[in-house]
């Protein structure tokens, strides 16, 4: 078969949805690696894979129309998040209003997992729910009668029919490394390695986490994964992760294709240390810069440095709140005071450190609290800090605490910019002072005299300063 992954281009003057993290629209662009794994199983498996990349190739959609006027897949293939479920949409009416109904569409991802039904447009039109390494092949060979494919969802007679769920894989390293040629390499970056001046890729070592935090919304394909485990089960799904071996190699085929920056993103790279260590080991001579997210309990002292020695750059920090009572409310499993042994670690081993701040997870949040924490957080002397307000998806307990105490504003979840917007008002704190305290917390930590002298000094460029510049804009206003 013919096969395209398509990643929609947007109408004029609308922002870029997010698709690994699935929390935020766009604001520097990053490589789509779950649905690079989609697409190297079906290569194995003899179809002819190409991608669509709307936004990397800057196409209009009058450009995007003219793909399918001229296109003669058998399959289009979209990996949609809560934030891009309106532009997936309007693409799949683009395709039946162009060619028909031939070509099957497939949708994958957290968002139809969850709003499945919302997916399922015609007898063409299927959903794929949870992981799908192990079930799109066979999907691709029964889209006349999907009926015995796990975790299928699909139209017949006009009835929707779902399919029971499938396990969740076992064996990660089973699984073929992401089709990263399908990528124009040339259009990704990180800007904590330097604005496109390395060859940058992201790279998964496992999926899931062990925690049990209310708000949690993981990387789009672990929730993806949680979202349709818990049809059948009260918990969780069990952390999987890929063997240090088969990590050390992806590094190294990374390397002899000329990658020489590297994003982790894994939920929690850093729960087995012996792992890490390992990893850390067999990667320390392929000159490759990297970086990770972590608990703050996770990192100590002689971690840091081993992790810097093998190229380490960054280290994201899961905080949320400095405040105790807010912690323990969410289920955080962490103590504030290992937040700052951990940041002077990281710092100590020369390695960059962003916390993530969120605000607004606990109905215990009050603005006293919100203002201590982002007090405390600057207090640390991070490199940066992500504030963001939480917004709760469902799929999370903390949707369900939502909705039993009417904490949206309009009454359910929906999707917005939750480092701009907040969708609850909480007991203590309106939605409108959530914001107004984030954007104060902003404007507090990268207006400082601190952050802008450490800053200016890393812009190589007068391209880079205008490019930093507009980055903090769209963050202040």
């Amino acid at each position: 078969m013919k096969i395209t992954l398509i990643d929609p281009a947007p109408a004029k003057g609308e922002r870029v949805p997010e698709r690994v993290f699935g929390c935020t629209y766009g604001r520097y662009p990053f490589p789509n690696v779950f649905l690079l794994y989609a697409a190297a199983v079906m290569e194995n498996r003899g179809h002819s894979v190409s991608y669509l990349n709307g936004p990397a190739l800057h196409l209009s959609s009058d450009e995007f129309e003219t793909f399918f006027r001229n296109d003669t897949s058998d399959v289009y293939l979209f990996y949609s998040v809560n934030l891009s479920r309106e532009i997936d949409r309007r693409t799949r009416d683009t395709i039946r209003r162009i060619r028909g109904s031939h070509p099957a569409i497939v949708s994958v991802g957290p968002a139809p997992s969850y709003f499945t039904d919302d997916f399922i447009d015609d007898e063409r039109t299927y959903v794929l729910r949870g992981e799908t390494e192990n079930t799109l092949p066979e999907l691709l060979d029964f889209l006349d009668d999907p009926s015995s494919v796990p975790a299928v969802s699909y139209m017949n007679n006009g009835t929707i029919h779902h399919n029971p769920p499938s396990a969740p894989i076992e064996n990660l390293d089973s699984i073929p490394f992401p089709a990263r040629h399908l990528l124009s390499d040339d259009f990704y970056f990180n800007p904590k390695f330097g604005h496109k001046k390395e060859k940058f890729t992201a790279l998964l070592t496992s999926r899931g986490c062990p925690y049990n935090c209310i708000y949690c919304v993981p990387n789009s394909l672990s929730f993806a994964r949680e979202l349709e485990f818990k049809k059948t089960h009260t918990s969780k799904p069990p952390y999987r992760a890929r063997s240090s071996q088969s990590v050390i190699e992806e590094f190294r085929f990374l390397a002899e294709q000329g990658y020489t920056a590297v994003s982790i993103i894994d939920d929690e790279f850093i729960i087995d240390k012996k792992r890490v260590y390992e990893i850390c080991d067999g990667i320390a001579d392929l000159n490759i810069k990297w970086g990770c997210l972590s608990r703050a309990d996770s990192i100590d002292e002689q971690l840091a440095e081993a992790m810097a020695a093998a190229g380490c750059r960054y280290v994201d920090i899961g905080v949320e709140s400095l405040e105790q009572s807010i912690l323990d409310d969410i289920r955080k499993d962490l103590k504030v005071e290992t937040v700052a042994s951990c940041v002077e670690a990281l710092k100590k081993a020369g390695v960059f450190v962003k916390l993530n701040i969120l605000i607004g997870s606990s109905t215990l949040e009050t603005v006293k609290t919100i203002r201590k924490t982002v007090g405390d957080s600057i207090r640390l002397k991070p490199d940066a800090i992500m504030f963001g307000i939480c917004n709760p998806f469902p799929g999370t307990e903390f949707y369900t605490i939502a909705k039993e105490k009417n904490l949206f504003v309009k009454g359910d979840y929906y999707p917005v910019d939750v480092q701009k917007e907040s969708t609850i008002s909480l007991p203590s704190v309106r939605n409108f002072v959530l914001e107004r305290e984030l954007r104060k917390a902003n404007a507090r930590f990268f207006l400082s005299p601190g952050f802008i002298v450490k800053n200016i000094g890393r812009l190589r460029s007068l391209p880079e300063f205008y490019r930093a510049l507009g980055a903090l804009m769209k963050k202040l206003f």
